[in-house]
């Protein structure tokens, strides 16, 4: 791999938390210079270049060191300084090291820059795999090349089956790159490996032919091929300047001031509590009027619409509106935005529009194959429509990839409590607080309510006592209500009776229905859960499933 060599591109600037990197080598905190070797700043830039995303300890190597003669133990030596140049301490952790995979930077990050030109289209010879067996290697050379055309509209042109299946010797390949004249081609050879196999991969630019990857992948016995095609569209995003499918979570805008706005949002809108969703749609909506042609904050705000309807402190209805509205905008903006397609499948899905949020999710999937936005968005939806196993392997996935994401983290406590049962949801909530969600007051009201189902009221009161007053309202408020109730039985039915007279909209709300059947009785909690369903009313799919309103199913 040749050494890294960044372009200077006028204006652009790295901006996260109170430090700028600007691609001319200098790195400024609060203003002040920062003093940054080149191999540190090397590494910086990769790392925010992939930002959200692991980059593995060879990809550094190879991009850093170019053909040097170093081990892993520069690149530790080169982390270690890194950490120290950015002040890094147990609270402010900008590089996760995962532990057999590479490093990830994890901290919100914007690109500020003018508009990138548009890239070329590079075309992409996939060569038949070396198998024992000639009819597999020929299916699996039909299925490679079929699933990557799909990336057509992206930058990637890949040559037809009848071009390339039948070049397998060298001869046959260099005949081919002579005649066509291909940007890149793929080779690969298949192993046996006991039930599984090993497929070794080369990526290669046919200028010079040079070695661009080379890569080792397992593949479990009865794998889809879609998978692997799936792999090699990763590693081409990396091997592959200028392809259109960015999987970064990098947001461009135009200005330091909009910049500064946009961080502080997102911020707001990761903690997930109702205050500070309410802070982030100030922010968020002060962002678009400051950066009205930057994709990022429309998404930004569709999904703060989205959770704070789901919280139960915006009118759902206006909030799926508003939401649409924004998530359209991003679209307008770049039809290929992945964010912005997998918000428009969360909300058509969420609106029975099940072919074409499908859609538009296979093809967010496909511009952005490992991303935790997706993931997120994936896995709420198949919770909104009651596949439960589906969800909680898909929001594992996001929290792998984003392990301090909170809304993740507290879907998948509901989606424990309605699968599993309230013993597994009571120890992954302990396990949440003591890892990144220890003071969040939606996570607390929901151990607040589990403990009380289990009789151990003494804790719930405690727990209690650590949910700030400024956040009761809407979810938290009647996961704490129905905790009372438990505690106190009917002396609580007051109170209980008194907050859903008080409620807007009580009958568009399929989430007071807990409190509806302990409250009015199982005759007026059935007539209103027959309406919903009647009414195919969007939120009821979610609030069918809770374990509580068993009586009513």
């Amino acid at each position: 791999m040749p050494h890294f060599n960044p372009v200077p591109v006028s204006n652009k600037k790295f901006v996260f938390d109170d430090f700028i990197l600007n691609m001319d080598g200098s790195l400024l905190r609060s203003e002040k210079k920062v003093n940054i070797p080149p191999k540190e700043y090397a590494v910086l830039v990769i790392l925010l270049e992939a930002a959200g995303e692991i980059v593995s300890k060879n990809t550094l190597l190879d991009q850093v060191w170019g053909d040097a003669e170093v081990n892993e133990e520069s690149l530790t030596r080169c982390i270690y300084a890194l950490r120290r140049i950015l002040s890094e301490d147990k609270e402010h952790r900008y590089i996760e090291t995962l532990y057999g995979q590479g490093y990830r930077f994890n901290r919100p990050v914007v690109v500020v820059s003018p508009p990138a030109p548009q890239p070329t289209t590079h075309t992409l010879a996939i060569l038949p795999f070396q198998m024992q067996d000639q009819v597999q290697s020929e299916s699996l050379h039909y299925s490679i090349v079929k699933g990557l055309s799909q990336y057509a509209p992206f930058g990637l042109s890949v040559l037809p089956v009848t071009i390339t299946k039948n070049c397998r010797s060298v001869k046959d390949i260099l005949e081919l790159m002579d005649q066509l004249r291909p940007d890149y081609y793929i080779s690969g050879q298949m192993i046996p490996d006991g039930n599984d196999n090993i497929v070794q991969i080369e990526i290669v630019r046919v200028k010079g032919y040079h070695l661009l990857h080379h890569e080792s992948i397992k593949l479990i016995e009865h794998q889809p091929a879609s998978l692997l095609q799936n792999k090699i569209a990763n590693l081409l995003l990396r091997c592959i300047p200028g392809l259109r499918w960015d999987t970064k979570q990098i947001s461009e805008l135009n200005s330091i001031d909009s910049t500064m706005v946009y961080l502080r949002g997102k911020h707001e809108l990761n903690q997930y509590t109702p205050y500070s969703l309410q802070q982030a749609l100030k922010l968020l909506t002060q962002c678009v009027n400051m950066s009205p042609n930057s994709i990022a904050p429309y998404c930004a705000l569709a999904e703060c619409y989205l959770s704070m309807a789901q919280m139960g402190i915006f009118d759902k209805q206006n909030a799926m509106i508003k939401a649409k509205e924004h998530a359209i905008k991003a679209t307008e903006l770049d039809h290929n935005n992945p964010q912005a397609l997998g918000l428009l499948g969360l909300i058509n899905t969420i609106h029975s529009e099940y072919i074409v949020g499908s859609l538009l999710f296979k093809q967010a999937n496909l511009l952005s194959p490992i991303s935790a936005d997706i993931k997120y968005y994936y896995g709420w939806n198949l919770f909104m429509a009651g596949q439960l196993e589906e969800a909680l392997q898909t929001i594992n996935e996001c929290l792998k990839l984003d392990p301090t994401r909170a809304a993740a983290g507290i879907t998948k406590l509901w989606i424990t409590y309605y699968h599993t049962g309230i013993d597994d949801a009571i120890r992954l909530g302990d396990e949440l607080r003591s890892q990144h969600l220890q003071d969040n007051p939606i996570l607390l009201s929901m151990q607040v309510m589990f403990l009380s189902l289990k009789g151990k009221h003494e804790l719930a009161r405690k727990l209690t006592k650590e949910i700030s007053t400024q956040e009761i309202t809407g979810l938290i408020a009647v996961n704490l209500l129905y905790a009372e109730y438990c505690q106190n039985s009917e002396r609580a039915l007051p109170t209980i009776r008194e907050f859903l007279e008080s409620e807007q909209r009580i009958d568009n709300n399929p989430g007071l229905l807990p409190l509806v059947l302990v409250a009015h009785g199982e005759a007026i909690a059935e007539k209103m859960w027959n309406k919903f369903k009647n009414e195919d009313n969007i939120w009821f799919k979610r609030w069918k499933q809770d374990p509580r309103l068993i009586k009513l199913r």
